[in-house]
Formats: structure tokens, sequence, C-alpha cells
């Protein structure tokens, strides 16, 4: 099979209706997805999966997701491939249920898809309340049984919240607070990558029994983490382009806008991994 392209946009942050974009961005993150967009009509390929990769909309109701929906609907037939979204810290469960979805899945929406030898797993690690992620035990389960069905098939995994690894030990708090968990599932499988968002900065890294986490950054902003307890906002756009060849792997970034001014800062008191954990996780 030709090698496929995946296309992941993160951390939207889509605006709703009647109010202001956050952070005091002045370039709004609708049309900054717009941007995205058009510049995936200049790739010299068409995309085989494109995947929202979690906050797409900024505490957005049942409409502002309809219109992601139809959007969704528009770039489907725009690119003629598949597109899927996951659930992020910033996202309304309720209001994507309502807005979005046909049928209420239940207390996650996770699911599978597959082209050709390559299975695809988008799992759903937002937990209402908390700003970082967890994947509870049901759905460890579930992501385990199908990989156990499937062991001739390459996984590619993707959440929003990246797993904990190098250069992440001052971001504890607010990634995947389950991590080992996850590598526990993962181990002996046959697996092409796990890939996140979240952060707001591209990263990439490798943990457990050598799986990639490849992060993207962010369609909507930056974040400087740089310093452990204060952090910077910038106005930015960038998505990140997956190929798939053969069970080999590649990343590519794609920056659309950056702009050095400061637009806000934000303030972490504790850095480690959080000791409140919810019921079942």
């Amino acid at each position: 099979m030709q090698c496929l392209h995946v296309v992941q946009i993160s951390d939207l942050h889509l605006t709703p209706h009647g109010q202001v974009p956050v952070h005091h961005q002045q370039l709004d993150p609708w049309a900054k997805l717009a941007n995205i967009i058009a510049d995936m009509r200049q790739l010299p390929y068409e995309p085989d999966l494109i995947v929202l990769s979690g906050d797409l909309i900024q505490a957005g109701t049942a409409d502002d997701y309809q219109r992601l929906h139809a959007l969704v609907r528009t770039m489907k037939l725009t690119f003629n491939c598949h597109v899927r979204v996951i659930l992020g810290n910033h996202d309304s469960r309720k209001a994507f249920y309502e807005g979005y979805l046909p049928a209420n899945p239940g207390p996650h929406y996770a699911n599978r898809m597959r082209i050709g030898n390559n299975d695809f797993y988008f799992l759903d690690s937002k937990v209402t309340g908390y700003e970082a992620g967890w994947l509870d035990i049901s759905q460890l389960q579930w992501l385990g049984k199908r990989l156990r069905q499937a062991p001739t098939k390459r996984a590619f995994i993707f959440l929003h919240h990246p797993l904990d690894g190098p250069a992440l030990t001052n971001l504890r708090y607010t990634i995947l607070q389950n991590t080992p968990a996850l590598l526990s599932v993962l181990r002996g499988h046959n697996i092409g990558g796990v890939f996140t968002g979240h952060l707001h900065f591209p990263l990439n890294y490798v943990v457990g029994d050598r799986v990639l986490n490849a992060v993207a950054g962010s369609a909507a902003y930056t974040v400087d983490c740089a310093l452990p307890h204060h952090h910077y906002l910038y106005e930015s756009s960038s998505y990140q382009i997956i190929t798939i060849d053969h069970g080999q792997v590649a990343v590519t970034q794609r920056p659309l806008l950056y702009r050095p001014t400061i637009i806000d800062e934000s303030f972490a008191a504790n850095v480690k991994f959080l000791t409140q954990r919810p019921v079942g996780y």
C-alpha cells in the first residue's frame, strides 16, 4: 500500500459565537483554522486522514459544535478523506455530545478506524473539572482487547494529553496522569506511535518500549514553558503531518504564524503529578 499522510490539527480553541478569542489573540482561531485548510490545499498530496486532537472549542455550546460539525463535513468533501475529532480539557462534553454527535456514546468518546494495515485509535483523556488527563480502566481494557485481536496491524494512538516523558518534569500537573497504565497496555504490540497535543508547542520523544510520543503544536497560540511556574503565550498557528510508509513514521511541523509579542501569561503553583484522583481512574 502507498504511504499514508495524516494531518493532525490540535488545540484549535475556536471562539464561541458572540465571544472574543481567548488570551487576547488578535486573529480569530476560526480564521487560523481557515488558513490551515488553505495551506493543506497547497500540499502535493491529499491527506488520508485528518485528526482534530482536542480543545476544539473554548467552552462552546451545542450550537458552536454544530458549526464545527458543518466545517468537518466540508473538510471531508474538500479532501475526500476521513476526519476524526477527540476531546480536550477545554471542550464541553455535554455540548459536544448534543451538537456534534448523532447519539450519546456513553461516558467517553473513543473509537477505532482501519486504513489498510494500519489501525487508528482515538482515545478520550478528558476528565471534567481537570486540566490534566486520565484514561479510565474501561478505555484501557477496550484498547487492550482490540490490540490483541489485531496483532498484525500497525497501531497509531491519538489522545489529547501527552504521555509523561523527558522534558516534561515541570509539566506533570497537566499531562496524562496514568502514563504507566497506558504503556502497560501498549507493551508487546505493534505500535507506530502516540500522537497528542495540549502543550501548545511541538515535542517528540520516546518512552516505554521505544514508543514514540509526538506532540503537535497549537493551531491557535504557543505557550512558552521554559520556566517551571511562569508561562508566556504568543500568537501563532501550526499543524503537523504524520507520514506512514511501510510502518515507518515521520512527523513534519507546518508553522504558519508566529508573532514574538507576549499576549498573555499563566502561572502554575504545583508542577508535580496531581494527588487527587477522579473516581474510576
